[in-house]
């Protein structure tokens, strides 16, 4: 009859649920054990070449370029050449079109370059990087404006307030007349390339 349950069942029922504690799930009807780990599985070890279907990677290039074999900038050491008490400012000679492509991007010592002379007087304190003629790889020089046997230094690189400095003797560059340009064209053609580029595209009937 509904609504009445066997004293047997409620028994039976009341037993269950004292044995099993609060909250406990039956495991399921083909319930497994896991599978134990494998012996290695605590240890950290680098994978193999084509461990993981990848090729191994290729050696660094050989040839030259401005990020070549460079370390991090973390990984290396200054490199200190020098430590003078005078001002950077009166050091050396400014060369003005050199600091102009600097402030522009276009003469610029890297990041990761830690050749430097430091100045620590009480006037004028900077950490200027060098680039000797035998490290141009450390020199971004995208109008091809540096000269063997010269040695620069920079200040404050890639900013707006970047100088460019050459030593004692050395010629430095002049800007030219007023109405010129201060840094040579990257392609003198540049704008008749672009010219003849516009007019071969095709035209449209009513634009």
């Amino acid at each position: 009859m509904i609504g009445k349950i066997p004293a047997t069942w409620l028994a039976m029922g009341l037993a269950l649920a004292a044995a099993r504690p609060l909250g406990a799930a039956q495991p399921p009807l083909n319930y497994q054990p896991p599978q134990a780990d494998p012996p290695a599985s605590a240890q950290i070890s680098h994978p193999s070449p084509g461990q993981f279907g990848a090729p191994a990677l290729a050696p660094p290039n050989s040839g030259t370029g401005a990020f070549q074999r460079l370390p991090a900038i973390d990984e290396s050491r200054w490199v200190i050449l020098a430590v003078k008490k005078e001002p950077y400012f009166s050091f050396g000679r400014l060369d003005p079109v050199l600091t102009e492509a600097c402030r522009l991007g276009d003469f610029l010592s890297l990041p990761l370059n830690r050749i430097i002379v430091q100045f620590s007087g009480p006037e004028g304190r900077a950490v200027v990087q060098v680039v000797p003629p035998l490290y141009r790889h450390l020199l971004v020089d995208r109008r091809h404006l540096a000269r063997p046997k010269v040695t620069y230094y920079f200040f404050d690189t890639a900013w707006p307030d970047c100088e460019v400095r050459v030593e004692p003797g050395t010629p430095t560059r002049s800007f030219p007349a007023p109405g010129g340009t201060a840094l040579p064209a990257h392609d003198p053609k540049a704008l008749a390339k672009l010219k003849a580029q516009i007019a071969s595209w095709p035209k449209t009937a009513g634009r």
